[in-house]
């Protein structure tokens, strides 16, 4: 299976954290299953090979559909190829991906819409290019130069949720609320109203899943901790408290949780 990530364009840069790709080498190149466990972010997909299946939460199994964005998620999935693999997948930051389309990111939480509902009026010239293009490297620069356009078209002119977002994100989600708004001059309500449309759950839920997230992206420094040292010191309430959110997000405890070799992380 060929991995392989792009430089991304300076213009995207604020809001495009990665641009990658992965190919089959040959028809019989199959990716293991994977568990993507919450990341507080929208990706977006563009298959022009055979789309992958997901898995929500050990339940529904599905097709993935040939375009889509998937916004932040509440709980886990698995994913695993279907056919010979060949796509170019975008990673946004927590705050980038409203940027490029008017479709509230809250009407698609914990789910899928499809790239042509995003931009009907773009859409089909977008796959056909993609299907033109000689290879993954291409087929990159067809996407990076896609979102050039969509992000000229719907940018939005909002610092303050910009910022808020990125206070709860580097804080580890151990900032209050309240505090996040009186650093950006913004209102709870304010907050709430704007996070719903444009980073799709609520400053709390996105606050919880960034605890979450740090505890998994710096596992190492914690490595000979007690379950109740890493509770206080990452800012859960107690041990139960700390069980009981870890097991939401991944569907295993943390102890089952650290020794799997499959998991995957929307957002590094």
């Amino acid at each position: 299976m060929i991995y392989r990530e792009f430089e991304t364009h300076a213009e995207l840069t604020p809001y495009v954290q990665l641009v990658w790709m992965m190919e089959s080498e040959h028809a019989d190149d199959q990716a293991p299953k994977s568990l993507i466990v919450p990341g507080g972010i929208v990706e977006i997909v563009f298959h022009y090979g055979d789309p992958w299946i997901t898995t929500v939460a050990g339940g529904k199994r599905m097709v993935q559909p040939r375009s889509f964005a998937v916004s932040q998620m509440r709980k886990y999935i698995e994913i695993e190829s279907n056919g010979r693999t060949g796509f170019v997948s975008v990673r946004f930051y927590p705050w980038g991906a409203y940027h490029f389309f008017d479709k509230p990111v809250h009407s698609f939480l914990d789910d899928t819409v499809g790239a042509e509902t995003l931009w009907p009026a773009h859409h089909e010239e977008l796959m056909e290019k993609l299907r033109e293009a000689p290879d993954g490297a291409e087929s990159a620069g067809v996407v990076q130069r896609f979102l050039l356009d969509r992000l000229e078209a719907h940018r939005k002119d909002d610092a303050a949720l910009d910022e808020a977002v990125k206070l709860i994100r580097a804080a580890g989600g151990q900032l209050s609320i309240e505090e996040v708004g009186r650093r950006v001059g913004l209102s709870r309500k304010q907050l709430e109203r704007k996070f719903a449309s444009t980073v799709g759950t609520t400053p709390k839920t996105f606050a919880r899943i960034s605890r979450f997230l740090n505890i998994c992206h710096h596992l190492d420094g914690h490595r000979g901790k007690t379950l109740t040292q890493l509770a206080y010191e990452c800012g859960y309430f107690d041990q139960a408290h700390f069980i009981r959110e870890f097991t939401a997000f991944t569907g295993f405890t943390p102890k089952a949780f650290f020794v799997k070799n499959n998991v995957k992380f929307a957002d590094i």
